[in-house]
């Protein structure tokens, strides 16, 4: 869900001196989900500064100029109420775009971030939290440890399982069980148990195992007692990492085209895109989109995961709300990557690491920093003065 508006320089400052409370656009697909009370940001295209919004109304039109006829075209940033106003709008859109997407006006109202009203802060780990060094800074910690001393509750919701994650998570202390592999397996750390998960189909995982196979793909299988690994040597991921040498016995197996897939509940595949030629990646979107029992999409630039469609980070956290009575409305969520977009659909707060996705900075209310250096506190203190 797209929460980024570009807009030239002088309908900003109208905005920003509260002359502008509508912003218009087609209704496209990437923002049909918008509802009223979710936060946008209005960014100048100009400047990149930005402001935050709430929406307050949305009304839909069949065109612009239906549109500026029902609305004060002063509150849309005009001058006046010419009849002719919507010309202007039609500068940027034709009459064919009108008819295909149709109009539609939302009414904003500009806010400014109240760290007082964020109970809940939700941290994506690789890419976000960890750096490229796979160790989360000191000061990232200390400021994860102050959030807790004021109150604040701290999740993980990672691409990672479980098992995995031990080691990176030894200085957190999360306060529930941990959404993993895109919320497919929610762990709960505390109690050393698996809650829940959600498992893809047995004839699915088989075609997609059969098929990264045949492509000779390194990638990883996440089960709910394991994890099998495929290399071929064509990356380093698997050396880098010491082969999984530092999980508990029998956690890490690597397999071949013998392996007896059926006898796990497969909950994520990972497939390492550079792993192969970068044409045939396209298969494995194509076979992915072609079982309606899974999908799949990019946790890193070079990781491509595929779940079983119920499993999203924003399903997982909408799991833990109903379960500890959480209030996603009051609480923000971090992430890089494609899957972390589910998660900041379905809370009010979030923020889009700068080195992240193109398409994930568009969907958070918030830009946020690298994650190679230590971000939190410079963050909330660069979010306390908008």
């Amino acid at each position: 869900m797209q929460r980024e508006f570009l807009v030239e320089n002088k309908w900003f400052k109208k905005i920003r001196n509260g002359q502008k409370v509508y912003e218009i656009r087609l209704d496209y697909p990437s923002r049909q989900n918008l509802k009223v009370g979710n936060l946008i940001r209005i960014k100048n295209q100009d400047s990149g500064d930005f402001e935050v919004a709430q929406i307050e109304q949305i009304e839909k039109f069949d065109s612009f100029k239906g549109l500026f006829a029902a609305i004060d075209n002063l509150k849309l940033g005009f001058e006046n109420n010419d009849p002719n106003n919507y010309l202007e709008i039609e500068k940027y859109y034709s009459k064919e775009q009108q008819k295909e997407h149709k109009a539609v006006a939302y009414k904003i109202k500009l806010v400014k971030f109240n760290l007082d009203e964020i109970d809940n802060f939700v941290f994506d780990m690789d890419g976000t939290l960890l750096n490229e060094k796979n160790d989360i800074f000191k000061k990232n910690i200390a400021s994860i440890e102050k959030f807790q001393q004021m109150g604040k509750k701290v999740i993980i919701a990672t691409g990672r399982p479980y098992y995995t994650l031990q080691t990176t998570i030894s200085n957190i202390k999360p306060d529930f069980p941990m959404i993993t592999s895109n919320g497919a397996m929610i762990y709960d750390n505390q109690n050393h148990q698996l809650i829940h998960y959600d498992s893809m189909p047995s004839k699915d995982a088989q075609q997609m195992f059969d098929k990264l196979m045949e492509l000779n793909y390194e990638f990883l299988i996440y089960t709910t007692n394991g994890m099998f690994g495929h290399p071929t040597g064509a990356t380093k991921f698997f050396p880098e990492r010491d082969n999984y040498s530092f999980l508990a016995p029998g956690v890490y197996t690597e397999i071949d085209a013998t392996f007896d897939i059926n006898k796990y509940h497969v909950c994520k595949f990972l497939i390492l895109t550079d792993s192969a030629q970068p044409s045939l990646i396209k298969q494995i979107k194509e076979l992915s989109a072609s079982l309606s029992s899974i999908h799949g999409l990019y946790s890193r630039k070079t990781m491509y995961d595929v779940m079983e469609n119920t499993a999203t980070k924003g399903k997982g956290l909408m799991y833990l709300a109903s379960k500890y009575s959480l209030d996603l409305n009051r609480t923000i969520a971090f992430g890089d990557g494609e899957n972390d977009i589910s998660m900041f659909d379905v809370v009010k707060y979030s923020v889009s690491m700068d080195n992240g996705f193109e398409i994930t900075k568009k969907s958070s209310v918030y830009p946020g920093y690298d994650n190679n250096s230590p971000w939190i506190e410079k963050l909330l203190l660069f979010l306390e003065s908008k």
